[in-house]
């Protein structure tokens, strides 16, 4: 901690406080403090490769069910052909709510941004020699 003297002068004051937060600060974030940082941290590429896995994998197993149960019942193309569209219609909600989440989460992701601009705006930016700008 910093002695109480009560000589000294505010703007020294306000500098080693102003050094205490960048210190407190830096240690609360610690290396991703100096890291880009990015809007949102998932590729559209890689978020087309999600919804295209979760439509294909939905409707694989319908595809695999409808199939297994034409087996065991003997109704040909009846199950299948079922299994399929209920297969396709999981598929479809699977990808609704998987971008309806990614878009809560870039929304999210900005409004934090915002939020940390905010704050970085309102520091007080420390030289070297602990002094204030002005």
């Amino acid at each position: 901690m910093t002695n109480h003297d009560p000589d000294r002068s505010l703007e020294e004051k306000g500098a080693d406080l102003a050094q205490r937060l960048r210190k407190a600060h830096q240690s609360e974030l610690g290396p991703t403090l100096n890291a880009p940082k990015l809007r949102n941290e998932s590729s559209g590429l890689g978020q087309a490769f999600r919804l295209s896995t979760e439509m294909i994998s939905a409707l694989l197993v319908g595809v695999g069910m409808g199939w297994m149960l034409d087996r065991a019942f003997d109704t040909k193309p009846m199950m299948m052909v079922i299994c399929i569209f209920l297969g396709g219609a999981a598929g479809l909600l699977n990808v609704y709510r998987t971008a309806m989440r990614m878009a809560g989460n870039i929304e999210k992701d900005s409004n934090e941004s915002d939020a940390n601009d905010a704050i970085n705006e309102n520091t007080l930016p420390v030289d070297e020699d602990e002094t204030p700008k002005k």
